[in-house]
């Protein structure tokens, strides 16, 4: 298990970039950032589940795959996981499994976790079982791949996230006892704070658009942020701080 002070995460290789929203323009330089991240010229794999449209989620990771490819990533391509039975074509794990990069593209969080993994009806990520594609974003990170989730797709990698629509929803525990909020600004601070006073075990994490949280396998936790924001992390009922510890880029 990765961690930093109360902050902790999955342990692997790779590492896990959480990336708070943004149009493409306004990332480059995360993108740039997890390229560098990458430990070889294995492809880049971006997985439109988050998305309500099929359509639109195939022209977003294409549009993705190019910036990266633009940036001096390696090849890259669309795996079209759009539900369960995506999740479990065996081509679309192969895909994962052999990924450098995987990409968990904005949307909804809550059909990215459905369509990802099974709830076994209990109310939590931890009782939830793994489809095959889960499965193989684990092991492709546990051997050294980035995994990237931007938007509401971060809300995932939590063990709870804090939508646009301001409900918290269970994720897949990646980060334990955490709370992720994406797209957070001034407006968005009283819902995580008010979401943690659910939630008074849990680290609150609110990250603004066009910043990232990045997560090393040596503990490593560096903010990407060319506008100067940082994440913001609440803990406990009506407690803030800012995180002075991360390094911003």
């Amino acid at each position: 298990m990765g961690q930093a002070g109360p902050l902790r995460w999955r342990a692997g290789r790779g590492w896990i970039i959480l990336v708070g929203g943004g149009e493409l323009e306004d990332i480059v330089d995360i993108h740039r950032a997890a390229i560098k991240a990458m430990s070889d010229e294995a492809p880049v794999v971006y997985v439109p589940a988050a998305s309500a449209r099929l359509d639109a989620g195939r022209e977003r990771g294409q549009l993705v795959v190019e910036q990266m490819e633009e940036l001096g990533g390696p090849v890259g391509y669309v795996a079209p996981i759009f539900s369960r039975a995506d999740a479990g074509d065996p081509k679309n794990v192969r895909r994962l499994t052999q990924a450098g990069l995987v990409y968990l593209g904005d949307g909804s969080a809550q059909k990215l976790v459905e369509t990802l993994s099974v709830p076994s009806g209990a109310g939590h990520s931890d009782t939830a079982r793994s489809t095959a594609a889960l499965e193989a974003l684990a092991a492709a990170f546990a051997a050294g791949a980035v995994v990237v989730a931007q938007g509401e797709a971060a809300c995932a990698l939590g063990a709870w996230g804090l939508g646009a629509d301001g409900v918290i929803r269970a994720g897949w525990d990646w980060l334990p006892d955490t709370l992720i909020r994406p797209s957070f600004d001034d407006a968005a601070a009283t819902a995580l704070r008010n979401a943690i006073k659910s939630k008074p075990a849990c680290l609150g994490m609110g990250i603004p658009p066009g910043v990232a949280l990045a997560l090393g396998p040596e503990n490593q936790v560096q903010t990407l942020s060319a506008s100067g924001q940082q994440v913001t992390v609440v803990l406990g009922p009506g407690s803030a701080l800012d995180t002075p510890r991360h390094a911003s880029v």
